[in-house]
């Protein structure tokens, strides 16, 4: 399957495959999309958008664009999905972003389930899933800005901590112990202990003094 004469990678002979905006609007698919949706025509399918094909109490919940948290480019997901006519149907999702010219599009394969399944189940499930991502979402923006804040503040007291130093700092402020920053930097706890060791020097602190407290001091001052 080709879009904008660019292959569409991992596509898998007789499923259907949707190419879509960030935002949810429908921009290409196959025959075999159009005829699960059961829409006729191209043209038509392209007059909507992904929440067009979702049950529709899960209008409220679909994101106003598909960011990483919503990805399932390993695994294929259970869900439920709406055809043309309203009618709804049990099947298997896979999403990826891919770039095509210069623009990155996301990209849904589809594989209907024909065993039978607790439909009603499934939905509750979509709807769990989309508020962990935008929760995680918010955390992470949360998370960014308290960074680029307490960022600035240690940059004008220590210019010489490097943006590394900078995280480790970050978290140690907020008090998480060696083991929780590994986890949040994907780095192992000997590679914290080597940071919290290297910013000590950084900072020409004594051996009695304590790394919180000077990095608590920095931040009162501003």
């Amino acid at each position: 399957m080709k879009y904008l004469k660019t292959q569409i990678h991992n596509a898998v002979n007789g499923e259907a495959v949707i190419v879509a905006e960030l935002n949810g609007q429908i921009k290409f698919c196959n025959t075999e999309a159009l005829l699960l949706y059961q829409y006729p025509s191209l043209q038509v399918m392209k007059q909507h958008s992904l929440i067009d094909l979702m049950p529709e109490d899960f209008a409220p919940y679909f994101p106003e664009e598909i960011r990483p948290e919503h990805l399932s480019a390993v695994t294929y997901m259970p869900n439920v999905n709406r055809r043309k006519n309203g009618e709804l149907f049990a099947c298997k999702l896979r999403t990826n972003y891919q770039t095509v010219d210069g623009t990155k599009f996301l990209i849904t394969h589809i594989k209907p389930m024909y065993k039978q399944v607790d439909m009603e189940k499934i939905c509750l499930r979509q709807k769990i899933e989309v508020l962990k991502c935008e929760l995680e979402a918010e955390r992470k923006k949360n998370t960014s800005q308290a960074f680029q804040q307490s960022s600035r503040q240690l940059s004008q007291c220590y210019p010489s901590l490097s943006t590394n130093d900078l995280k480790v700092c970050h978290y140690l402020i907020r008090n998480f112990n060696s083991k929780r920053i590994s986890k949040e930097l994907n780095i192992t706890v000997d590679g914290v202990f080597a940071a919290r060791k290297r910013i000590r020097k950084k900072l020409e602190l004594d051996p009695s003094e304590d790394l919180v407290k000077a990095l608590l001091h920095s931040q009162s001052a501003y």
